[in-house]
């Protein structure tokens, strides 16, 4: 059997059993392409008009009227916005927000938004069918196999997209789009055109999707780098707090140290300290958000305020500096603004390649099939 025939099956059968979850990877990933920017577009809705000479809270006056709201839920983090009108941002558990007014503690708002709630539902979707307890276990599976083979679809149609005879006339008819007489030769140059075009990107999304659904890939990416792959779920020993030695600094002149320390910063996050804590971290990002290079760590101490360490990506080890990059190459995000649009485009072409594969198929084994059975 001629290898172009042996590599067209597996590929033929892979698109068919997993279309319909490839269609649906593609379809949310395209509505996730801007993610981002959209819940920040939606919390620009919380802006304050600032009163002239008005002065802003310290962090511990916003913590206590966010306290104040429910005392049941403790706040884990304030996230500030470079803006004098921004609103404050207090996060309780993974997503649950509060928006404070900066200058009177006054909550605007409880979130998350109706944006930032669709694009976690989107996401959730996206990855194992917004199911929950066990069902989740069994989508991610799902997901993982058809991502998978997704991952060997555009591979081989690395091989499968080009024709037999490379002569220009040929790889042109599968290089770009042409006026076609039907619907069958439509579909054919639609499938090869957007398949040639995306192919690199839709590998890069693949592979590093792998990483999300399997340790093997996801030891794979450390070993790579040079590093050794920390056990999932490992968290570092906490230390035992120390004894009280002297008074504590308050946390509003820590936050003016952080807050000037890079003035370039577009938001700037103070995990909320243990009472026992003798440090604060504060969480720097002066990109759009998804961009690790554009990210770094200080951490202060409670006691002195002297800065202790400042952590860059490109402070990070290897492996983690890599792991990091995995999971924004993956949105497109490592790149930019441009990395997201050419991975809603991929997504897009994914979608529409998914649909022209079915119905290829559906045009040279079945429907003959049911005409002659007719």
């Amino acid at each position: 059997m001629p290898f172009r025939k042996l590599l067209y099956w597996p590929h033929l059968i892979c698109g068919v059993l997993a279309g319909v979850v490839i269609l649906t990877m593609s379809v949310t990933g395209v509505l996730l392409t801007y993610e981002k920017q959209m819940v920040a577009w939606s919390e620009r809705q919380f802006d304050v008009v600032p009163v002239a000479g008005a002065v802003a809270l310290s962090p511990e006056e916003l913590h206590a009227s966010a306290i104040a709201a429910d005392p049941s839920r403790p706040v884990a983090r304030l996230i500030y916005r470079n803006d004098p009108a921004a609103a404050v941002v207090a996060v309780r558990g993974r997503s649950d927000k509060l928006y404070l007014d900066p200058y009177t503690g006054r909550l605007i708002a409880e979130g998350p938004t109706a944006m930032q709630a669709f694009m976690q539902w989107t996401t959730q979707f996206h990855r194992w069918f917004a199911l929950e307890g066990t069902s989740r276990d069994t989508a991610r599976m799902v997901t993982g196999a058809a991502n998978l083979m997704f991952l060997f679809l555009a591979v081989s149609g690395i091989y499968l997209w080009f024709p037999p005879v490379l002569r220009w006339v040929n790889i042109r008819k599968v290089l770009f789009f042409k006026k076609n007489a039907n619907a069958h030769a439509r579909d054919f140059n639609w499938h090869h055109v957007m398949g040639i075009w995306s192919v690199v990107p839709l590998v890069v999304i693949t592979a590093t999707a792998a990483v999300f659904y399997y340790d093997w890939a996801n030891d794979l990416v450390y070993r790579l780098a040079g590093d050794e792959a920390p056990a999932r779920g490992e968290r570092s020993p906490v230390p035992a707090p120390a004894a009280e030695t002297s008074a504590r600094l308050g946390l509003s002149m820590l936050f003016t140290t952080a807050a000037t320390y890079r003035q370039d910063w577009n938001s700037l996050t103070l995990a909320w300290p243990k009472p026992g804590d003798r440090q604060v971290t504060f969480t720097f990002d002066w990109g759009m958000g998804g961009e690790p290079a554009k990210k770094g760590d200080l951490v202060i101490d409670r006691t002195s305020g002297a800065v202790i360490e400042w952590v860059a990506f490109e402070d990070k080890t290897p492996g983690s500096q890599a792991r990091t990059m995995v999971r924004f190459l993956h949105t497109g995000e490592a790149l930019g603004v441009i990395g997201q649009t050419i991975a809603g485009i991929v997504s897009l072409f994914s979608a529409i390649m998914v649909w022209t594969g079915i119905a290829l198929a559906w045009r040279k084994y079945v429907a003959p099939l049911r005409r002659k059975r007719a």
